[in-house]
């Protein structure tokens, strides 16, 4: 799928941050600055967008892990029905400190919400009392929020995709650690690291129109 300047001005994703609030790292990205908001240039944004593409499209021909992670709240449902439609695993609600990291201890956690889960639709769930019932099905109710995107990552994610880098700072810390896993980190002009060229989309992720323009082009 070719990607246009003219398609990423359509969705007003080339809308940066207050030059204000820009930091100086992601001037590069910048072409002006207009009534003191940072235009990112959208035909540089447009190839950025193309090579995550191909990023991931390579990905999921070698049958690699992909995992997304976000924390906005205003994108929650959409990331959701996008991965459940694409088959790519995801973190919607709230990125366990460790993650990436220690998962092999968060791996327990996903099998056991699997057994949980499973376990509702056993004669020994119906058999147990209304009172019981309600009480487990709260408790896995509280782990599914956070884990059922990846209900099925068996293994430590080969690339990791980052809904707005700038809040997520805490993950980009654990990717640093990792470095045999690939990156796509999607910023604002706020973003105040230095980041590869190819792992790294600056566009205006403060707009749900632009998020979902983004996210759809890249995992087309």
């Amino acid at each position: 799928m070719t990607i246009s300047a003219n398609d990423v001005i359509k969705a007003q994703a080339h809308i940066g941050t207050l030059k204000s609030e820009a930091h100086p790292k992601t001037n590069k990205y910048r072409t002006e600055v207009t009534n003191g908001v940072v235009v990112i240039a959208p035909e540089l944004l447009a190839s950025q967008l193309e090579n995550a593409q191909k990023k991931i499209q390579e990905a999921k021909k070698l049958g690699k892990e992909i995992l997304m992670i976000s924390e906005k709240k205003m994108y929650a449902d959409e990331l959701s029905e996008l991965g459940d439609k694409l088959g790519i695993s995801y973190l919607n609600y709230k990125f366990p400190s460790g993650f990436l990291t220690n998962f092999e201890t968060f791996k327990k956690r996903i099998e056991s919400m699997n057994t949980m889960a499973r376990f509702v639709d056993t004669e020994n769930y119906q058999a147990l009392t209304k009172k019981e019932q309600l009480v487990y099905k709260r408790k896995l109710e509280r782990v599914l929020k956070i884990y059922k995107g990846v209900k099925n990552l068996t293994k430590k994610p080969d690339l990791v995709i980052v809904i707005d880098g700038q809040m997520m700072d805490n993950l980009i810390n654990e990717i640093v650690k990792q470095p045999d896993m690939d990156n796509i980190i999607i910023a604002g002009t706020n973003f105040s690291r230095r980041w590869d060229d190819n792992n790294i989309i600056v566009t205006n992720i403060g707009s749900h129109k632009s998020l979902d323009f983004v996210l759809k082009s890249i995992l087309s």
